[in-house]
């Protein structure tokens, strides 16, 4: 209930501590007055000074209003009540005098007027009341100064109890104060603390992002924002004898990897390969990775171009040897571009599209081996990305034909089947080699779409000729390993074979060697859904990859295609030569039939037969032709 008096029934929040102490303030002075005013004004009546009892009672009764009108105003009134507890306490002094004879107790009611003035108001308004307060004492007509002792103790009452209040509320004060000041002190320390504690985290997270945009996730090495400025700081600060070179390090047929043994050993290659080109480069040469399967060198300081070519030497055999990751082993390897810096090429990005460039080139030469960059590898590059944009609209323009090429049986010099291979019968540029825009498609993903289309027109190909009559034999479709890839691929056949009406048993699908034998396991369980459909199953290009018995007894196919590398340079050729009959004889051991592509003479064929190979396709008897002329050969036939 003291709370609440004190506080005039007022709530103040944290913010408000300045006010609520001047409202405890005054509240306090008022009720210590009104109750020691109210206590020597009963002492005075009862030892006989009735007037100066009444006028002590009336500044207990004032002092308790004030209280209680305080309580009725809203906050921040304390000053109003304050300036009217000083006005009354002078009117009082002043009746005290003029009802005592000329008589003023100087002591009780100078208490009453200072001390809430000098308190509430201000010490400044306090000194000039006091001054007012004295002037007019001075010039007051005193009659006496009452010696009464007991009189005397009564007006000091009121002094003695303010004086008690005061040095309880000054040490209460000072206490406060103290803990306010040692709390204060306390959080300045903490804040310093946390300040420099987030400072420091802010610092690290800054460097951390500023890292991460620089910088590449999986190998911690420079990106290609880094990497730019790199190139860019060495060409402003170098020499002027000084050489500078770009590597733009490509990983060969990387994507197999990913797709045959997921993004988490990819990853992991990825690493392994950054490692082997930190081993084969300068502590000094700057390594960069630009996502994917590409890494860039600044090579600087070097000392003519034999340098160059020992370093690419060095990357290209490091990266070709064998990465053992969970009991798998593999291979890979990488083409490399390499742009020199000349002073009429200052800037970064032209110098890492020339080595860009000059890598596509090593890709067109074989890939596994390095080029330098020439100017005219531009135009190449151009025409390349032209070809591209082409290619995206080449289906709806109708551009793609297929050509077919029958399968022979030697024996009897009949046709038992045909391959389907797609031309290009570009607009402007008339017709493209296939080894021109198949490893473009390949590359830029549109070997699916171009696979589909092929796989649908042949179907619908070999159904009309059969509805004629004809006897076409089995039709060869070529498979990419994205096209096997592809989820709903199997489904994607049968689709194709109900819209077309073709049978399975009229189709055959050839497949690399070197698409099935980097996850054999998968390429399995997918050609044992296209054998139950019915389609047969070849391997086209067999002995160009790894040929090994120990994987093809595992793989549900029919036939064996040898490529027309081995084919070209026999009988005469011995090696090549050998090569062929060992395919025979696998292809013999396992009960699989063989074919032979790129059969061109007489003498091609006939040796062939000897070694007891019966099928053969090549221009010793026909080379790819368009529908029509297909249509004549059969019905010839």
């Amino acid at each position: 209930m003291l709370k609440n008096i004190l506080n005039s029934g007022y709530i103040f929040g944290e913010e408000d501590y300045a006010l609520k102490t001047k409202y405890i303030l005054l509240n306090s002075m008022m009720s210590l007055l009104s109750v020691s005013l109210a206590i020597v004004g009963s002492f005075r009546i009862l030892t006989g000074y009735y007037m100066q009892g009444l006028i002590d009672y009336f500044a207990t009764a004032t002092g308790l209003l004030l209280i209680f009108i305080l309580r009725k105003f809203k906050k921040g009134h304390y000053l109003l009540v304050a300036y009217v507890m000083a006005f009354i306490s002078a009117i009082l002094i002043i009746v005290s005098y003029y009802t005592s004879n000329g008589i003023i107790n100087i002591n009780t009611w100078f208490i009453a007027l200072i001390i809430p003035i000098f308190f509430i108001l201000g010490y400044r308004i306090a000194m000039v009341m006091a001054l007012l307060f004295m002037i007019i004492i001075a010039t007051l007509n005193l009659n006496y100064v009452r010696t009464d002792t007991l009189n005397t103790m009564y007006g000091y009452v009121p002094l003695f109890l303010s004086v008690i209040f005061l040095h309880i509320y000054e040490y209460r004060f000072y206490e406060f104060t103290k803990v306010l000041t040692d709390t204060n002190n306390n959080l300045e320390e903490k804040v310093k603390e946390k300040t420099l504690e987030r400072t420091q985290v802010l610092e690290e997270q800054k460097n951390k992002l500023d890292h991460q945009a620089h910088h590449d996730h999986l190998t911690a090495l420079p990106n290609r924002v880094k990497f730019q400025k790199e190139i860019q700081k060495k060409i402003d600060f170098k020499r002027d004898d000084e050489k500078l070179a770009i590597f733009f390090i490509d990983l060969d047929h990387f994507k197999n990897i990913n797709d045959s043994f997921g993004h988490d050993i990819g990853d992991q290659v990825i690493k392994i390969t950054a490692d082997r080109v930190r081993q084969c480069i300068r502590k000094d040469d700057t390594l960069a990775r630009f996502g994917g399967d590409e890494f860039v060198v600044l090579i600087d300081d070097y000392y003519d171009k034999s340098d160059l070519e020992v370093v690419a030497e060095n990357i290209i055999s490091c990266i070709s040897k064998p990465i053992l990751i969970e009991s798998m082993t593999m291979f890979i390897s990488c083409s490399i571009g390499i742009s020199v810096h000349q002073e009429e090429v200052c800037s970064p990005h032209d110098l890492i599209k020339y080595a860009d460039t000059a890598m596509y080139k090593a890709k067109e030469q074989g890939r596994n081996i390095y080029q330098f960059y020439s100017p005219n590898m531009t135009e190449i590059a151009f025409e390349r990305v032209l070809m591209e944009t082409s290619m995206r609209f080449a289906l709806e323009k109708e551009e793609f034909v297929v050509y077919y090429q029958p399968q022979v049986d030697a024996r009897l010099d009949e046709i038992v089947g045909m391959e389907a291979l797609v031309r290009w019968n570009h607009a402007k540029m008339g017709l493209i080699s296939p080894a021109k825009f198949i490893p473009l498609a390949e590359e830029t993903g549109l070997i699916v779409v171009l696979d589909q289309w092929v796989m649908k027109t042949g179907m619908r190909q070999i159904r009309q000729w059969y509805s004629m009559g004809l006897n076409p034999g089995k039709l060869s479709l070529n498979l990419s390993v994205k096209q096997l890839q592809e989820d709903d691929f199997i489904e994607i056949v049968k689709k194709m074979l109900h819209e077309t009406g073709c049978k399975a048993e009229w189709i055959e699908f050839e497949i690399t060697e070197s698409h099935i034998i980097n996850n054999v396991e998968e390429g399995i369980k997918t050609l044992n859904k296209i054998k139950a459909l019915g389609i047969s199953i070849a391997i086209d290009d067999f002995g160009t990859g790894y040929s090994s018995l120990s994987y093809l007894k595992k793989l549900p196919v029919d036939k064996l295609k040898i490529d027309r590398s081995f084919i070209i340079d026999i009988p005469d050729n011995k090696e090549d030569a050998a090569i062929t009959n060992a395919i025979i004889a696998i292809a013999e051991s396992l009960n699989l039939r063989v074919i032979a592509e790129g059969v061109e003479t007489r003498k091609q064929k006939e040796y062939l037969l000897k070694c007891g190979c019966h099928f053969i396709q090549g221009y010793f008897y026909h080379q790819p032709m368009p529908v029509e002329r297909m249509e004549k050969v059969l019905l010839k036939s």
